[in-house]
């Protein structure tokens, strides 16, 4: 019996999706009408998208998509919030991202009020749930609202959306896939002129994530060949959030290009606000802590969680050598 309840918890799951989508498709009539469609629509994707282990593939995006934008419009025009249909569609799309990144294309992802829907689900009265799969989703458009020559939305939406991430991500359980996802709208950010004054200090630390997300994996590229960068960072006058994106640029050191490279070496013989070292021995000291923490967890750890610590590990020990190498160039 234990064999078999998972095979038809997929089933049902697969089943399901199948369902949503001859619901989708059917014209409507007297019989069928727009009110019957959107609740056995909302049931249909329940039951496919309900499990956490048994996410059917999205075949056809643009069905999840129409039936999020009418969820969200629903809820504009004064209709109730139906928190579960909509975390159900996000969770669909993000489980299917080629797919969805490529209907999404063909899709308006700056109008106003798609950029006020998505960012409205993550305010601290959201279900955690719904926060989660809208964090999850969020990467799949991140190209669409931060790597974009004109702002999409206004300073105050800007702050707001930054404010709540970091309150989001306080909440979540720090599942590899949130350390991943916060990583990589963090990144777009923190490369994106206009969203970059907004970032508050708890979006920052999610760099500390890079050691445990593979490289490629995220879009880093941009940001390391940013020599704006680091000063712009030092321009916070936070001395642990400078240290730590230079450790992330140590870690990367031989891909720097030479403008970053000068840059990097210039900031780390800085002395620390309020230290008597230089930002080269701070650099060290956070890497040989982290080590130390890793080393440890990893001693206690099995499966997927031993595989992200020692993947940090070899990130740690990466950056390490490069700081060494930078220390021994400097005497």
């Amino acid at each position: 019996m234990e064999l078999i309840a998972p095979l038809s918890k997929k089933e049902i799951s697969q089943n399901s999706y199948y369902l949503f989508r001859v619901v989708m498709q059917a014209p409507i009539s007297p019989s069928y009408t727009q009110e019957n469609k959107w609740e056995a629509s909302r049931l249909a994707l329940r039951g496919a998208y309900k499990c956490d282990k048994f996410l059917p593939s999205v075949e056809d995006p643009q069905e999840i998509l129409a039936f999020l934008e009418y969820h969200f419009e629903f809820a504009g025009r004064g209709g109730r919030d139906h928190h579960e249909p909509i975390q159900n569609a996000l969770r669909a799309l993000a489980h299917s991202p080629g797919p969805t990144i490529e209907a999404l294309r063909r899709f308006d992802l700056a109008r106003p009020p798609f950029v006020h829907d998505i960012c409205r689900l993550f305010q601290n009265d959201k279900p955690p749930q719904l926060c989660e799969a809208a964090l999850l989703f969020l990467p799949l458009i991140g190209d669409r609202w931060f790597d974009v020559p004109d702002p999409i939305t206004g300073p105050g939406q800007m702050m707001s959306l930054c404010m709540d991430l970091a309150s989001v991500v306080e909440r979540l359980e720090h599942t590899h896939a949130v350390q991943r996802a916060s990583l990589v709208v963090l990144l777009r950010m923190i490369n994106s002129p206009h969203w970059r004054p907004h970032i508050v200090p708890e979006n920052w630390r999610l760099l500390e994530y890079f050691t445990s997300v593979p490289d490629d994996d995220i879009p880093l590229r941009r940001c390391i060949d940013n020599p704006e960068l680091i000063d712009a960072i030092s321009a916070l006058n936070n001395p642990d959030v400078l240290a730590l994106w230079l450790v992330v640029l140590c870690w990367k050191y031989e891909e720097l290009i030479p403008q970053v490279q000068k840059r990097l070496k210039a900031v780390m013989k800085e002395t620390v606000p309020g230290d008597n070292g230089s930002y080269l021995d701070a650099c060290l000291s956070m890497i040989n802590r982290r080590l130390k923490a890793a080393g440890e967890a990893l001693e206690r750890s099995t499966g997927p969680a031993a595989d992200a610590l020692e993947t940090e590990i070899d990130n740690l020990r990466q950056a390490r050598v490069s700081l060494v190498a930078l220390r021994v160039g400097e005497d």
